[in-house]
């Protein structure tokens, strides 16, 4: 059953768009959200904003190559399931591991190459990201996996921009310097 946030939407070609993409990942998108709250009412709810959000950005999502949309999809729905446990004081953790591998699928034989070097950087930075403090995690995937801009991760943590900038700046050098540890731990 489609959800009437997609139905509601007035373009003939949006709504095909969004429909389908509902049918291919909304399960996807569904267990992302269950595996942090683990509360089927509030997976529910999130997943209506998750679809709320991603319908904001259809000219967006038409753009981006299918690797990138179903990364897009997976951020979107674990940050949006992570603010409602911050929001509602409850903790689970998620293991990064589980969702490195899953979109990295060759759609082409050419792609071969560029998909062993994703999957190898892939792999180091899944490596390192337990490794690196909680607000660095946030901060780079809000900047770098769900594209935030500077000034809403400053409005999402209550700072100014520029402590935004510098706080991105450090969590950049923390993630550097895990890196560098996990290739060489003798530097």
């Amino acid at each position: 059953m489609i959800p009437y946030c997609i139905l509601a939407i007035e373009d003939d070609s949006d709504r095909a768009f969004m429909t389908s993409l509902y049918n291919r990942y909304g399960r996807l998108i569904y267990h992302q959200i269950f595996r942090i709250v683990a509360d089927t009412w509030a997976a529910e709810d999130l997943m209506q904003e998750v679809l709320i959000k991603l319908i904001e950005r259809v000219k967006e999502l038409r753009a981006k190559e299918e690797r990138q949309l179903v990364n897009y999809m997976i951020a979107v729905a674990q940050n949006k399931a992570k603010n409602y446990i911050r929001d509602t004081k409850a903790h689970r953790e998620v293991p990064l591991e589980e969702n490195i591998n899953a979109p990295l699928r060759a759609e082409h034989p050419e792609d071969i190459d560029m998909r062993l070097i994703a999957e190898c950087d892939m792999t180091s930075l899944a490596q390192a990201w337990p490794h690196l403090s909680e607000r660095s995690r946030y901060l780079l995937e809000g900047r770098y996996i769900l594209e935030k801009s500077v000034g809403q991760l400053a409005e999402e943590l209550n700072l100014k921009p520029g402590s935004v900038r510098m706080a991105l700046t450090r969590a950049r050098k923390e993630a550097y310097q895990v890196l560098q540890n996990e290739i060489d731990p003798q530097i």
